[in-house]
């Protein structure tokens, strides 16, 4: 396009002002953090103390200053990437997740390409009980969202009986913050002729509707600050839990772009969302770690460049987690190491940072290749790829590795192996100039006249600066950092030494949907993950092999409790494979293949007469210590919540079971007074 068209576009509305900058100045849209890299004198060269800090051990204030949190969830979807498992494969392979626009979409500029997720319009409200007119209250980047974070209760084993246990300092239930990272409102609309219409602006915000949705009780925020919104809301987050404002923080981002007006040539979207909870409560309980926050900081630069705001960032956030030279004294937040200026230096950390264990950082720049220019939840996919190469032990492709690396561990001098630790930062600044200097005519244009040239466009159809800056530069700078380090190592479970697995105690099994459909297609999805080999067995040096007694603690505990119900006894891993598998070909209610039994309780008047009683609970329990699974089985049939009772974490090792499947489709304009839209 040349300078007449874009300023025409600009003008009737198709181009965002920062974009028609972009052309007009002949830069990239993809903003990229600068290149950096440490100089090795600024840097510590040793930690020095190892395990983990507790609270209160680390100078200063702030969010970023304190105990360690453990992610004990993590879901999301990319682009080309349904979930973390294909985003992984997606990263070994080097694959560049970049496509057409997805048919159905308009578009002001034909043929561009970008990062896009498929399916975005469609949801699956009877998870969450909502009829087809509520869904259709939501806006996508809510349903996209919600999803997402239900998954990750369900993967964090807190989707049920646990999550009530999760209580504040005044006892209230359920308490998990919810920090919600969405980018503009406008981004999740489409384009006129479409059906959807922007929400009010007097509701509440996106975090607040998520809150109810889950029933969350503990605090609610939504944030924006650009490319760093993700990382800024964890940031907030983990602040709530030191602060025990919360039991724990669920912290989710989603992007998309529909409306022309948000689209540009690599551009992206996505969903993630986290669940965290202080470090020595989650060992405490036995959760899955998949990685540790030792710290946090965010900034804005102000007028200031931004290259040494990043670098202040990084020594911030080093120094909260207590990584400077042993027998120092407290390291000022603003002494840390400084950055050389943008493209100048390598991205990989040089040896005074792998001194500390810490071997890569992710950002903007290493993940524009799977996700393009995400915006808020660019730093979810950071975050995500940094804790697939924790857990992996393995360093990614990247812009400055051409190959995946194994990744091994920094040692002290005395030999001691040093926690590996990655750094996470969405920096926020203008990506380098080129030191080629401008190709062509339009390369000439610079910044400043592009910004001149729109501005005069604006001016001369007397449209004030609508973009939300005040006419003030450069407020998409914020910048944000963590520390990232891996999971604490778990003993390896001992052999087990009790009988045969055959002359095993029996199991009762419990599994529920919302509907049965769902039942079907969440039975057989159990069944495929038990027969694999690989598949359900403990974290980091856990069995091998999924145990019984742990798949069923996890799905009594982990799950919620929903109308359509599904009970089974058996006394093998193998048997309960075959069972579920029986009835997910051959489901309905009664009695099926291999003993397993089902009820469909949505047509049901309400909950049994005994429910929340008391001599209820008290019954129940003495049910589950006598072991009547045939009595529990009844009640659990009958609409009776027969796993409230149980202990919440002691017993065997927790498993990581696969979600829930989820039946997502197309919603149409809410029905009419009376309808719920339930699926059968």
């Amino acid at each position: 396009m040349d300078t007449r068209e874009i300023l025409t576009r600009f003008k009737g509305g198709t181009l965002r002002r920062e974009h028609a900058v972009a052309l007009l100045a002949g830069t990239s849209p993809v903003v990229a953090p600068p290149v950096v890299a440490l100089p090795v004198a600024a840097l510590p060269v040793a930690a020095d103390r190892e395990p983990l800090p507790g609270p209160g051990t680390v100078p200063g204030d702030g969010a970023g200053v304190g105990m360690p949190c453990a992610v004990v969830g993590i879901q999301g979807r990319f682009p080309q990437a349904g979930d973390l498992e294909a985003f992984w494969r997606n990263g070994l392979q080097g694959r560049i997740a970049e496509a057409a626009l997805p048919g159905g979409r308009r578009s002001a500029c034909a043929g561009w390409r970008g990062h896009f997720l498929d399916g975005v319009e469609e949801f699956d409200p009877d998870l969450f009980g909502l009829g087809a007119r509520q869904a259709a209250g939501l806006d996508l980047r809510e349903r996209l969202l919600a999803q997402s974070a239900w998954q990750t209760l369900e993967s964090a084993g807190y989707a049920g009986a646990r999550l009530e246990r999760l209580t504040a300092a005044d006892g209230t239930a359920r308490s998990v913050g919810v920090y919600a990272a969405l980018g503009p409102a406008g981004g999740a609309l489409p384009g006129t002729g479409h059906r959807h219409t922007a929400p009010p602006a007097s509701r509440p915000g996106p975090a607040a509707r998520l809150s109810r949705l889950l029933d969350l009780r503990g605090p609610s925020l939504s944030v924006d600050s650009g490319d760093s919104s993700f990382l800024t809301a964890l940031h907030l987050a983990l602040g709530g839990l030191r602060a025990g404002e919360c039991a724990a923080a669920l912290v989710g981002a989603v992007e998309l772009r529909l409306h022309p007006a948000c689209q540009r040539p690599g551009g992206g979207e996505g969903v993630a969302a986290v669940l965290l909870k202080p470090l020595a409560a989650a060992r405490a309980d036995g959760d899955r770690v998949h990685a540790v926050i030792r710290s946090s900081a965010v900034g804005h630069p102000g007028r200031a460049a931004p290259g040494p705001q990043h670098g202040r960032l990084v020594g911030r956030a080093l120094a909260a987690a207590g990584l400077r030279p042993a027998g120092t004294g407290p390291q000022h937040p603003d002494a840390g190491p400084r950055w050389e200026a943008p493209g100048t230096g390598p991205q990989v950390p040089d040896a005074g940072l792998k001194a500390l264990g810490v071997g890569l950082e992710e950002s903007s720049r290493t993940v524009a290749a799977l996700v393009g220019d995400a915006g808020a939840v660019t730093g979810a996919a950071a975050l995500v790829r940094a804790v697939g190469q924790l857990r992996h032990a393995v360093l990614l492709a990247g812009p400055d590795r051409p190959v995946p690396a194994a990744w091994e561990p920094a040692r002290r001098d005395d030999g001691t192996v040093l926690p590996r630790r990655a750094l996470v930062s969405v920096p926020g600044p203008a990506a380098p100039a080129d030191p080629a200097g401008p190709t062509d005519a339009a390369d000439a244009v610079g910044p400043a006249d592009a910004v001149d040239a729109v501005d005069a466009a604006d001016a001369a159809d007397g449209v004030e600066d609508t973009d939300g800056t005040d006419g003030v530069e450069g407020v998409e700078g914020v910048g944000a950092v963590l520390v990232v380090e891996e999971a604490p190592a778990v003993p390896r479970a001992p052999a087990r030494t009790g009988p045969p697995p055959g002359t095993r105690p029996a199991e009762l099994v419990l599994l529920s949907a919302a509907t049965p459909a769902h039942l079907a297609a969440t039975a057989g999805r159990l069944a495929a993950r038990l027969s694999d080999d690989d598949g359900g067995g403990g974290r980091d040096g856990g069995p091998a092999a999924p145990d019984l007694a742990a798949v069923a603690h996890e799905l009594r505990l982990g799950r919620a409790v929903l109308r359509c119900r599904l009970a089974v006894t058996v006394r093998t891993v193998a048997e309960l494979a075959d069972a579920l598998a029986g009835f997910a070909a051959h489901p309905g209610p009664g009695t099926g293949p291999a003993g397993v039994r089902s009820a469909d309780l949505r047509t049901a008047a309400g909950p049994p007469l005994i429910e929340g009683l008391e001599e209820t609970r008290a019954y129940v329990a003495a049910l589950w210590q006598g072991g009547r699974l045939e009595q529990l089985t009844r009640l659990w049939l009958a609409g009776v919540d027969v796993c409230a009772v149980l202990p919440a974490h002691p017993g065997p090792a927790a498993v990581e079971l696969p979600a829930t499947v989820l039946r997502p489709r197309p919603l149409e304009p809410g029905p009419g007074p009376g309808t719920d839209g339930a699926s059968q």
